[in-house]
């Protein structure tokens, strides 16, 4: 299967998000997208960045949080969903291991 890099500078984002530059580059200063590079100019969001930042913004609309906020609620929700899947791996263990034990 062929895997496609898709990478979008500033300008380009921002016309997909419909933002300003401005609310873009509080996105990044509030560390919900992280993209590489020093400056606004050398700035390349991958696609995985857009899908985060589309969900930032759904988040800022229906619970109308300051984009801190709501970095901190991306944060929470990324931490529970690794709970959930360490969680689910250390219980299909302990199903083996109790399995293991009855035999």
């Amino acid at each position: 299967m062929t895997e496609y890099d898709i990478e979008l500078k500033l300008i380009d984002i921002c016309d997909e998000l419909k933002l300003s530059e401005e609310t873009c580059v509080e996105l990044v200063s509030c560390g919900i997208v992280k993209p590489p590079g020093r400056t606004p100019d050398e700035w390349v969001f991958d696609l995985t960045m857009v899908s985060v930042a589309k969900r930032a913004i759904r988040l800022r609309q229906e619970l109308e949080l300051d984009w801190s906020a709501v970095a901190l609620v991306l944060n929470l929700l990324d931490e529970r969903d690794q709970l959930r899947l360490e969680n689910q791996t250390l219980q299909q263990r302990l199903e083996r291991f109790l399995l293991e034990e009855q035999s």
